[in-house]
């Protein structure tokens, strides 16, 4: 009566386990398996009631599970039993999955048979791929940042005196050759920008856009750039809500995307863009999935090769790209993830083998209204009268050009290394009307802190905050958004504008407030 009993929980406990159980002889035949093993695998159950257990495992681990178990009877070496560990299993389809197996082993009837527990790692080792997939990215980011930092103040330095330089007398070759190496300077300004949108550090130049608008402006430049083997098409939603972006990242977003299809139609297609108003009310399942709220959706679709499921999933790593050698550097979408990303927007790709790949950027709707992106055209730069302006940089080159700049605007202008100095100066020179502060400096105090301090001794004197990359300007960005930010490198022209725009004329009190 006890072993009906028994026999009776068994059944029970067994076919209501979550993880499978399964049970085989001292030969390796399989002589139970439970409800949940038999759905883990996939077999139905007298399809594996009789076989070896090896018919659950990938080809290379099944040809040697026969050796393994006879050492186990024979040698009595356990490399599983009473231990466990994580193994791959093979379904009926032909998937593999990872699984964590233990085993326990009992005698009975002059044998021995082998009870295994088997609890399913999909899902486990899915979340640590994520976990570890935004460890590298947040680390690549950090590397990224520090590089665009440096390379930046390198830009600001030559760009300045090839300003100088360019206002000489100089022959027609010579000319040409500055203004060559000019436009170098600028497309390197652009690399450490995307770095910076990739690093989630770039402050952007954001503005209210209709995002009809920039895909329609776009249009023209991407048919040249595409070439005529590709035909482009744009479906666009009316009456859309405005976004908040940088125009400039918008754009580079919307041509990587592009050139990123036209290199999967090397024997031409179809390029589509579409733009559609998209509202999602319920929180999301899981890191894939867009949070609640109002989106502009812009769609870039194309009918190329599409992707594996491997290459897919490793579509945005930095510098990773299937392109030979020299053809691709593997930044494109990983920008366009962190420039969505830095905005508060999403990203999200879809592909297949053969039919191609649709790449959506959701950009939260904004309640703002558009602004012109031709804003802003450059006028002469304006100059000065005298007043004088504290730079406060570390880096000698980039100080150097940057009071060379000033003083051709007509400023005068002291100098500072540091914080400290920085002070020291205001303490003892009661006529400057302006100070410009890098962010990143060496000392106890960096430029947020000596902004803070200056405004609290010296209440009216104006600041401008400057940087090529800042850790800390990414996270109290919020806090000094009263303060007008100069990022570096920043052309003769820019650094005219955020000085005499933001200079106060009234001479700051001699005393300290």
């Amino acid at each position: 009566m006890a072993d009906v009993f028994l026999g009776e929980w068994f059944r029970i406990v067994s076919e209501t386990m979550v993880d499978g159980l399964i049970v085989i002889d001292g030969a390796g035949r399989i002589i139970y398996i439970n409800p949940a093993c038999q759905r883990l695998f996939g077999h139905p159950v007298d399809g594996l009631i009789g076989n070896n257990v090896s018919m659950l495992m990938p080809r290379v681990y099944a040809e040697k599970h026969d050796e393994y178990l006879a050492r186990t009877r024979n040698e009595r070496v356990k490399r599983i039993i009473g231990v466990g560990r994580e193994l791959t299993g093979l379904r009926a389809d032909g998937a593999e999955f990872p699984m964590y197996l233990s085993v326990g082993e009992a005698a009975i009837n002059d044998g021995v048979i082998f009870v295994g527990i088997i609890y399913d790692l999909t899902d486990k080792k899915r979340a640590e791929e994520t976990i570890l997939h935004h460890q590298k990215l947040d680390a690549i980011g950090q590397l990224s940042g520090g590089i665009a930092h440096d390379f930046n103040n390198i830009l600001s330095v030559i760009g300045g005196n090839l300003e100088l330089v360019a206002q000489l007398d100089l022959p027609p070759a010579a000319r040409r050759a500055i203004t060559r190496a000019q436009e170098a300077v600028t497309r390197g300004a652009r690399i450490t920008q995307r770095l910076l949108a990739f690093a989630r550090k770039q402050p952007l130049a954001s503005q209210t856009l209709d995002a009809n608008k920039v895909v329609s402006d776009l249009s023209e430049l991407l048919r040249r750039t595409l070439g005529t083997a590709i035909t482009v098409q744009m479906n666009l939603e009316a009456g859309l809500p405005p976004v908040d972006a940088d125009i400039d990242q918008f754009e580079t977003a919307i041509l990587n995307l592009a050139l990123n299809s036209r290199d999967a139609m090397p024997e031409g297609g179809a390029l589509t863009i579409d733009t559609e108003f998209a509202r999602f009310d319920d929180a999301p399942a899981s890191r894939d999935e867009v949070p609640p709220g109002e989106y502009v959706r812009v769609s870039v679709t194309d009918s190329g090769t599409g992707m594996t499921e491997d290459v897919r999933r490793r579509a945005i790593d930095p510098f990773f790209t299937t392109k030979e050698t020299g053809a691709g550097t593997g930044l494109g979408l990983s920008m366009v993830h962190g420039f969505m990303k830095q905005i508060g927007g999403q990203a999200r790709l879809y592909s297949e083998p053969g039919i191609g790949t649709r790449v959506s950027l959701f950009f939260p709707a904004s309640a703002g209204t558009t602004e012109s992106a031709d804003a802003g055209a450059e006028a002469p730069p304006p100059r000065g009268s005298g007043e004088v302006v504290l730079v406060v940089e570390d880096d000698a080159d980039v100080r150097a050009v940057t009071v060379g700049r000033l003083e051709s605007l007509g400023y005068g202008v002291r100098v500072a290394v540091d914080a400290e100095n920085a002070l020291r100066v205001l303490e003892a020179a009661p006529d400057v009307s302006l100070a410009l502060v890098d962010v990143v400096m060496p000392g106890r105090m960096d430029g947020h802190a000596l902004a803070e301090e200056i405004n609290h001794r010296w209440p009216h004197l104006p600041i401008v905050i400057t940087s090529g990359y800042s850790e800390k300007l990414a996270t109290r960005a919020a806090n000094a958004s009263r303060r007008p930010f100069l990022s570096k490198p920043a052309s003769l022209q820019r650094l005219a504008q955020i000085v005499s725009a933001n200079l106060d004329k009234e001479r700051r009190p001699t005393d300290p407030a």
